[in-house]
């Protein structure tokens, strides 16, 4: 199984780091293992980019298309909102009750 389904398992308990080997499991993924964890843990390792910010405002990394738009409330759901999401099914963590 790949890398995005095992994180997407429905059932927590069966999700990639859920197990005994918790975020191990994920960091030993073959998606990372070029990934030196000892350096990312040490703050060694410089960004491949890194985006020139003039202040908390600035918005020059973004494409103009986004930052000219209008902003625009976002609607209110319809009845039929959920329709896209028939057949899906959702299992809500209980704290109470163990996981596995």
């Amino acid at each position: 199984m790949g890398f995005f389904p095992q994180l997407l398992q429905k059932e927590p308990s069966r999700r990639l780091g859920s197990g005994p080997g918790g975020g191990d499991d994920v960091k030993r993924h073959k998606w990372f293992q070029s990934i030196n964890w000892k350096k990312v843990e040490a703050r060694e390792l410089q960004p491949k980019f890194k985006p020139d910010v003039t202040g908390k405002d600035c918005t020059a990394n973004f494409d103009k298309c986004w930052t000219t738009m209008a902003p625009d409330d976002s609607p209110a759901p319809t009845p039929t909102a959920g329709e896209h999401f028939q057949g899906y099914t959702y299992i809500a963590p209980n704290p109470w009750l163990p996981s596995g």
